[in-house]
């Protein structure tokens, strides 16, 4: 009996999890009335980044300005709270012409510099009431004052006071938070490199040809995403992606990940003729690191080659795995994805195949000019969860030219990505 019960306790607290997520998540144009009476009869308690509002108005700006200045948030509006939970039955508000406009209107009238929320009107189905979902994201342009450029607020976890006016101290930290954040994502790079450096044991770099990294965070790291006792496997399990004999997380079948401060890492590494090494890192401020040897060293002829369409494979499920990672961790900010090249300029890179097609020896090879190349593109989660392909596309189409391969678009990749390989 007792563990009857204790399963139903694990139920109903999933159930509220996946309720929570879902609003901060789901496409803003698809949250729909039921969705947010759904989330409000959950009873989750007003906090950092969530406020309930029984109507617009002017201090609507206060709260939209404090939390892009923290951790970005959610504000339903339609709701009343009671003790920091909504009042149920959820009410709802009057629909009325230009709602969308009078939101508007309050925010950017009164916060510098202008915060630009995502906006849902969600109406009942009888069409008489509405339910507002804003979705604001921590802003990289911080701080966002009110009141004529004179105060600048700080969401807090206390239900009397949500709303703090900063100190001076947390004032500069907002002006310096850019920086701070900057040092921090740095940092991560910096110890992945030199964690690998020091277990594979060769000093130097330990890739002598074809580096390939992959990486992605958020814009400016500030606050814990995940629990790092996840990052070992459960989590990793979740984001996995697989697509023609790639995936990733790719070492998660092959080698255990071990914890490290933070978050957990895991290494293949051979020393054999390929002196194969792939490595992979994730840490609970949600960078995600992802270092191989692309070289297929030759031989017979002794050449180091690699192919196009392992690198679009591999970006390919990429994308896709950190679109899962960030929306289990509720991340709905900016994402900087970043791909380095290193040790490039003696390999061959050989073209993409037809379709269905297989490989020939006559296949087009390029000797790139440069020795290193780096790719940074800066994307809304919102923008991975809808447009994974467009951004493929845009990475890998820049990413081939640079190799040398101008013939390569959009259509081709498409073409390819629909009929396989």
């Amino acid at each position: 009996m007792i563990i009857g019960e204790k399963r139903e306790e694990l139920l109903l607290v999933l159930k509220k999890i996946n309720f929570y997520y879902m609003l901060y998540t789901k496409k803003i144009e698809e949250i729909t009335y039921q969705d947010v009476v759904d989330f409000c009869n959950e009873q989750i308690r007003e906090n950092i980044s969530l406020d309930y509002k029984e109507m617009i108005d002017t201090g609507l700006a206060k709260t939209v300005a404090a939390m892009a200045n923290t951790v970005g948030g959610l504000i339903i509006i339609g709701v009343e709270d009671q003790d920091s939970k909504p009042k149920l039955p959820v009410k709802g508000i009057e629909i009325k012409e230009h709602l969308i406009e009078q939101i508007n209107n309050i925010i950017l009238g009164n916060i510098t510099p202008p915060v630009f929320p995502e906006t849902q009107i969600c109406i009942s189905d009888d069409g008489q009431k509405a339910l507002i979902v804003l979705r604001i994201l921590q802003s990289n342009i911080t701080p966002h004052a009110i009141k004529n450029n004179a105060k600048v607020y700080i969401r807090t976890n206390t239900s009397n006071e949500p709303e703090e006016l900063a100190s001076v101290d947390r004032v500069l930290w907002l002006v310096n938070k850019r920086a701070k954040s900057l040092e921090l994502k740095d940092s991560f790079f910096e110890t992945a490199d030199l964690r690998l450096k020091k277990i594979v044991g060769i000093l130097g770099n330990p890739i002598c040809f074809g580096d390939f990294i992959l990486s992605a965070s958020p814009l400016y790291p500030f606050n814990v995403l995940v629990d790092y006792k996840e990052l070992t496997g459960s989590l990793l399990q979740k984001i996995k992606c697989d697509y023609s004999h790639y995936d990733f997380p790719r070492n998660l079948n092959r080698e255990a990940f071990k914890p490290i401060q933070n978050g957990a890492y895991s290494l293949i590494f051979r020393e054999d003729d390929d002196g194969y090494i792939s490595y992979e890192e994730f840490n609970h401020f949600g960078f995600i690191y992802h270092r191989e040897d692309i070289d297929r060293y030759n031989k017979n002829d002794e050449s180091h080659n690699s192919y196009l369409v392992y690198l679009l494979c591999e970006l390919h499920v990429f994308l896709q795995s950190i679109e899962k990672f960030y929306s289990i961790a509720s991340y709905w900010g900016i994402i900087e994805i970043k791909i380095i090249m290193n040790n490039i300029g003696k390999m061959n890179f050989i073209d993409l195949p037809a379709p269905k097609g297989m490989y020939k020896f006559d296949e087009l090879r390029v000797v790139p000019t440069e020795n290193s190349l780096i790719f940074k593109r800066e994307v809304t989660y919102k923008e991975l969860q809808e447009k994974e392909i467009d951004i493929l596309i845009d990475i890998f189409t820049e990413l081939s030219w640079s190799l040398g391969f101008s013939h390569v678009n959009g259509n081709m990749i498409k073409e390819l990505l629909e009929k396989g390989f």
